[in-house]
């Protein structure tokens, strides 16, 4: 009876949590009505800068880099792949990703990179713990030479960590990015319920940067 009675409580915490920061915090993501593909640049005022990732699932990944000072919001999505306007129940090719508009005087794209390598495994084929399959797998979109450098330079730190098992993340240069639907994203209630309990399994991960949450 006592556990039932704690598990309440920890239900009741995260449910008021949850409508907390529906209400009062807007400044993690966005939700885009148009589920048009868009580049990077499209999405963000002029003076913010955009970086995409895939590591898992996009809730997840939004709510690991949704949580850092100097980001100003995240979009779940999908990117990788070549069909036209996927969708969560048919990706085609294309993997879970998140769309990070950050402002450089706070954070920069070198940092975006240890964040991304700390929150997830990249060892793993295809997949990230329970979730499994291609549109799982780890992803670096790139948007320029610099970001392209930059990355491949983390990859090869990354690697020389560990070389009894090869980095399974790709680097590739960003095509498109075609936004989640608008349950998906993190103004959804329910996705503020399931960002709270990720943010509380991976802020240890998260420890040595600064969060805003």
């Amino acid at each position: 009876m006592a556990s039932a009675d704690s598990n309440l409580l920890i239900l009741n915490f995260l449910t008021l949590a949850s409508l907390s920061l529906f209400y009062a915090d807007k400044a993690f993501c966005i939700r885009i009505p148009d589920r048009a593909s868009t580049t990077p640049r499209e999405l963000s005022d002029q003076s913010l800068k955009t970086a995409v990732f895939a590591l898992g699932s996009f809730w997840r990944s939004e709510a690991v880099f949704g949580c850092l000072n100097g980001v100003v919001r995240t979009t779940s999505g999908y990117a990788g792949g070549s069909k036209i306007n996927p969708e969560y129940r048919s990706l085609g090719d294309h993997a879970e990703s998140v769309m990070v508009e950050y402002d450089p005087k706070e954070i920069n794209f070198r940092l975006l990179l240890e964040v991304f390598w700390s929150s997830h495994d990249p060892r793993q084929v295809f997949g990230q713990g329970p979730d499994v399959g291609p549109q799982y797998r780890s992803i670096i979109f790139t948007n320029g030479t610099e970001e392209a450098r930059l990355a491949a330079m983390s990859k090869e730190r990354e690697q020389t960590k560990s070389r009894s098992s090869i980095l399974t993340t790709q680097i590739q240069q960003l095509e498109s990015f075609y936004p989640a639907e608008p349950e998906h994203q993190c103004n959804s209630l329910a996705i503020h319920v399931k960002r709270l309990v990720i943010l509380i399994d991976v802020k240890s991960n998260l420890s040595k940067f600064t969060l805003s949450v």
